[in-house]
């Protein structure tokens, strides 16, 4: 069932794999077949000395050992190709997959173990299709046409070789049955191995601000050492059996000899059949000699794709429908509907009721961890409700398609992400084909044109991963011109200008507001600056919105949240003149 699963994914290719067996098959048979050309040779050509039948006996063998060799080329060549189609269709697979996954599926999983599983078993997919599945064939194929051969000459002879062989098998199963537990293991921990590899890449300035460099060395040793250690248990394992069994092929070959000589001496096979016998004998050893590696591969795969499959049949919370409910034309009116979430027992909303009216500015400010970038990821549905409904223009979001959802909705996220690619390519992210004016549109308005302008390359400009090179505020800048750019109806600004100075984001809310098509939007900030002008704020505590109102009206209510923090903010000597610019 295992192998038929990694089988399935060579979809049209199979026909390779098979016709790559049937060319191992028939390169098997012709190998079997060159050994009775040399026993004939001696019996009928060099025992005689009949020499005149030499060179055409030799062209014989001459051209069987050809007509072997295209077989394996032809063989390996097919394997190769077919295994091929199978990795890259199942690495398309799993990115597909990845790429579903929502939010909680990559906070509940090791970048690093996901990498693998993505890269090096797949990888190990590849070599068992490519090079175990042929060879076992070959190996069974070979110790079968050799039993054939050998019991039609000798059934006496034959039993004293395959003698040894129930304890081959003892043998190797064994170590089957033990070796595949340590490698699951070691796959296990290089994925442990990978992530703190991948942690100290991307945080490599946080690393060196607090001078942590000998501790993540002491933390990569550490696991490092593990993973040493668990290879070294699971090759002990195999160097326990392995050279037995190598014996036991060894001794095959010694038992050969010695009855083969016997039996010629006493006259009951010629020397031909035991030249045979000699030339079959790598038919017994070969097999023998491969069983351990075969098996240790085997248990290598099945470790692998027990990884694979864990993540390709891995549950993804969020699903498109299949029918789309999307209108012709999103306006942005957002509605939240008596919405509950929760994460496992923790309730992070509580019963929030909110109406969003098309062309809206709504801030939404409360203290760390209230629930605020929880509530706007129900919009494009990052996460789904728990109980209760997010409608956008009078439509359960559940019901648009997840590409027709987040294409009505552009948003900035609180943690800032940009590709090691051109400002141009990441401003244009939503919207590739845009014209370039649109860009550098959504950057005035972002204020970042002026020090994109200043840049090297300007737009055309490469930044590192992550926007390696660039401030906080700039990277904050670029995003917020990249959600812009796609011109969506609806516009969520998570804590978008916490890193820019007051001035600039003055500017920028000024910008936005003059903005000729008019999104709904609703800004997510800590400082009372970014929402003041809102047309309504809204303050989440605990999961619930506490306060709702203008600046003016929550500036009113001296115990309110929003009030405490204008007044923290601004200062208590500037706390009238605030509430009168909002009135």
């Amino acid at each position: 069932m295992n192998f038929k699963w990694a089988y399935d994914w060579m979809g049209k290719d199979k026909w390779r794999l098979i016709v790559s067996l049937v060319f191992d098959i028939v390169g098997v048979a012709l190998m079997t077949i060159e050994p009775y050309i040399f026993s004939a040779i001696v019996d009928d050509v060099l025992m005689p000395q009949a020499f005149e039948k030499l060179l055409p006996m030799l062209g014989l063998a001459l051209a069987i050992g050809v007509s072997y060799m295209a077989c394996r080329y032809f063989c390996n060549i097919l394997a190769e190709q077919a295994s091929q189609n199978a990795v890259y269709e199942l690495k398309s697979a799993l990115f597909k997959k990845l790429l579903k996954q929502s939010g909680d599926f990559y906070s509940s999983n090791r970048t690093g173990d996901l990498i693998n599983k993505c890269t090096g078993d797949v990888e190990m997919v590849n070599f068992f299709l490519c090079w175990c599945i042929p060879r076992w064939v070959e190996s069974i194929l070979m110790l079968l046409f050799a039993l054939i051969v050998f019991l039609i000459i000798s059934p006496l002879y034959t039993a004293v070789l395959f003698a040894v062989t129930p304890f081959s098998l003892i043998f190797a199963t064994k170590l089957s049955r033990t070796v595949r537990p340590a490698f699951s293991e070691a796959r296990e921990q290089l994925s442990r191995l990978n992530t703190v590899v991948q942690e100290n890449i991307s945080g490599n300035r946080v690393v060196k601000a607090f001078v942590r460099e000998n501790y993540e060395l002491e933390k990569f040793q550490k696991e490092n050492q593990a993973y040493k250690d668990i290879n070294i248990r699971a090759n002990m394992i195999w160097l326990k059996y392995g050279p037995i069994i190598d014996s036991l092929a060894s001794i095959m070959t010694v038992l050969n000899l010695t009855v083969g000589g016997v039996m010629v001496v006493l006259g009951q096979i010629t020397l031909g059949q035991l030249t045979l016998f000699l030339g079959l004998a790598w038919a017994l050893n070969e097999p023998m000699l491969m069983l351990g590696q075969l098996i240790n591969s085997t248990q290598r795969f099945l470790a692998s794709q027990d990884k694979i499959r864990d993540l390709y049949y891995s549950s993804v919370k969020v699903e498109s429908p299949d029918n789309d409910e999307c209108p012709e034309n999103v306006t942005g009116h957002i509605e939240f509907r008596d919405v509950t979430l929760s994460y496992g027992s923790v309730k992070v909303l509580d019963g929030i009721t909110l109406d969003i009216k098309p062309g809206e500015t709504v801030g939404i400010m409360g203290p760390t961890g209230s629930g605020k970038t929880s509530l706007v990821s129900l919009i494009p549905r990052f996460i789904d409700v728990t109980s209760g409904s997010v409608l956008l223009d009078g439509v359960d979001v559940r019901k648009y398609k997840l590409q027709s959802l987040r294409k009505n909705v552009g948003i900035t996220m609180q943690d800032v992400f940009l590709f090691s690619d051109t400002v141009e390519s990441n401003v244009a992210y939503g919207v590739p084909d845009t014209p370039m004016e649109n860009v550098i549109e959504s950057a005035v308005i972002a204020d970042a044109d002026e020090f994109v302008s200043k840049m090297p390359g300007g737009y055309d400009t490469i930044g590192g991963e992550r926007g390696t090179g660039l401030s906080g505020g700039q990277k904050q800048r670029i995003s917020l011109a990249r959600a812009l750019a796609k011109s969506a109806p609806v516009l969520i600004l998570d804590d978008t200008t916490s890193a820019v100075d007051m001035e600039t984001e003055q500017k920028i809310q000024e910008r936005l507001r003059a903005r000729d098509k008019r999104a709904t939007t609703i800004i997510i900030a800590q400082r009372v600056s970014s929402v003041m002008t809102a047309d309504k704020i809204i303050i989440l505590e605990d999961g619930k919105i506490t306060e709702s109102g203008t600046h003016a009206q929550l500036m009113r209510n001296k115990n309110g949240y929003y009030h405490k923090t204008c007044v923290l903010q601004h200062g208590a000597l500037e706390e009238e003149m605030v509430g009168e610019e909002g009135a």
